[in-house]
């Protein structure tokens, strides 16, 4: 594991810090070229967002990761305060609220640049997950499979790579991502705007239902169930009944053509 990722002098660059302050970087340099070529926004319109979905990411973030070991958050509340340690759910609702709120805002096409953004994000998720891995958190349950991994930080059990599960997960969801923003883009499909974020949303529960199977410290609910999977399969599922609803509406739209014009 390598926690610290190098040093200048005193001060210490840590893996995971790095590769989440490289996937901000990224993601806006990928989304503030992209969103000015398909007309939704500007390149400042999409830093001003970026520090919104930035600050609710953070906030949410620490506030999920809260009522998850609220427990041992009451026993020593001050260590809400020590260090960053967050929810990715958390991140992404928070993220979600304080974006919708300034793309209303501002006037933009909140769920064109939601697809946009989407395409983005797994890819984002995967960087941050190699961070984990630095860092040695995250980690899955002992397992003697070949390729079990000593990836808990100063333990040298094999684990379940779940780091490297996750990160395999969303770049086969980037890929099935690219291909349809691909087609959309080219005429060859049309969905509704919000689609491909949607999509994005119910790919990505399923997949963290699995992961979280073979997560490490992670906290009962149901039976066998996690309470991250629990959470997962809610939303996965709202959004997939959602969408069916949507493109069941759409395909009938689109049989029936054109409303006749009256006089």
């Amino acid at each position: 594991m390598f926690p610290v990722l190098f040093t200048l002098g005193r001060l210490h660059v840590y893996s995971y810090g790095f590769m989440v302050a490289l996937t901000l970087l990224c993601g806006l340099l990928w989304v503030g070229s992209k969103a000015p070529k398909r007309g939704i926004a500007t390149f400042e319109q999409i830093t001003d967002l970026a520090f919104y979905v930035i600050i609710g990411g953070i906030i949410f973030a620490k506030l999920v990761n809260v009522l998850y070991e609220l427990p041992s958050y009451l026993h020593d509340p001050l260590a809400i305060f020590s260090g960053f340690t967050g929810s990715f759910f958390g991140a992404v609702i928070g993220g979600v609220l304080l974006g919708v709120w300034y793309t209303k805002k501002a006037q933009l096409a909140t769920w064109r640049l939601a697809d946009l953004i989407a395409l983005y994000i797994p890819l984002g998720h995967s960087l941050g997950r190699i961070g984990c891995l630095l860092s040695g958190c995250c980690y899955g349950v002992a397992s003697n499979l070949p390729w079990a991994l000593p990836c808990a930080a100063g333990d040298p059990t094999l684990r379940h790579p779940t780091q490297l599960y996750e990160i395999l997960a969303n770049v086969l969801i980037f890929a099935v991502l690219a291909v349809l923003d691909r087609r959309v883009q080219r005429g060859r499909s049309r969905f509704f705007d919000g689609f491909i974020f949607g999509l994005y949303v119910v790919l990505y529960c399923l997949a963290r239902t699995v992961v979280e199977a073979f997560r490490d410290s992670q906290i009962l609910a149901f039976g066998w169930l996690r309470t991250t999977q629990v959470f997962s399969l809610a939303i996965g599922l709202v959004v997939l009944v959602y969408l069916c609803r949507r493109l069941k509406k759409q395909a009938g739209d689109e049989r029936r053509g054109p409303s006749p014009l009256h006089n």
